[in-house]
């Protein structure tokens, strides 16, 4: 569904032209059937007019409607999807045990194969999971640099996933504020947006949360970005 609002909105004034072109085709034909009912004589002539009237009103009361469907998608249904809404959610505490190292060393051929490896936070205190098509942050990837309006590419699709948010966090003592949350399965695709044009520069902490079905965290991913000052 996402995806065929934003091919309506990005197609909004072809749309519209293409609409216009047949209201105007239409509106000639009906006012042609208009005086062909006035100045009929016989009954069958006039039965005829009167069909091409209904019609010709019948496409552009058809016209009208596409019309106002265009309006509402580009207009409110596309900033919706662009901006998501924020969903009240309660606090969530941040867990203190460390993440775990990996194993160094070749892994066995008949072994399970393991999650690929993914870059992320490897702060002390800070649960990260990060997970290639699972539950990930690909853009902005760890380390980057960042300013502006920042779009948020990802995966999110977790066992029993619910919805998700995504929040952010100066470095140092964790304050993490919720951006905005979402719902519906993703696989590399916008997430939401981050607007760091007020944000003082420096390196933040930036964490897609997993939530089940009953609103509970499942999993984290956490990596740091720098933000720097919009360029002039």
């Amino acid at each position: 569904m996402d995806a065929i609002i934003k091919f309506l909105a990005d197609l909004e004034v072809p749309i519209y032209l293409i609409l216009g072109l047949v209201a105007v085709i239409y509106l000639r034909r009906l006012t042609l059937a208009l005086n062909e009912r006035k100045t009929s004589v016989f009954g069958l002539e006039r039965e005829a007019a009167h069909a091409k009237v209904v019609s010709a009103a019948t496409v552009m009361f058809l016209v009208a409607l596409l019309a106002v469907g265009e309006f509402i998608v580009a207009t409110f249904l596309a900033g919706e999807l662009a901006q998501q809404p924020l969903y009240a959610t309660p606090t969530i505490s941040v867990l203190t045990t460390a993440t775990p190292t990996l194993p160094v060393g070749p892994v066995p051929t008949d072994a399970t194969p393991t999650p690929t490896l993914y870059p992320q936070a490897q702060i002390e205190g800070i649960e990260s999971n990060c997970q290639a098509e699972v539950l990930e942050i690909a853009e902005p990837r760890h380390g980057d640099e960042v300013s502006g309006v920042v779009e948020l590419i990802g995966s999110v699709n977790t066992p029993n996933f619910g919805s998700y948010e995504y929040e952010y966090s100066v470095m140092g003592q964790p304050d993490w504020q919720t951006i905005a949350a979402g719902s519906g399965v993703r696989v590399k695709s916008s997430l939401g947006f981050w607007y760091t044009t007020n944000l003082v520069p420096g390196d933040y902490m930036l964490r897609l949360v997993a939530l089940d079905n009953q609103g509970l965290r499942t999993a984290a991913c956490v990596i740091v970005v720098k933000v720097i000052a919009p360029q002039e």
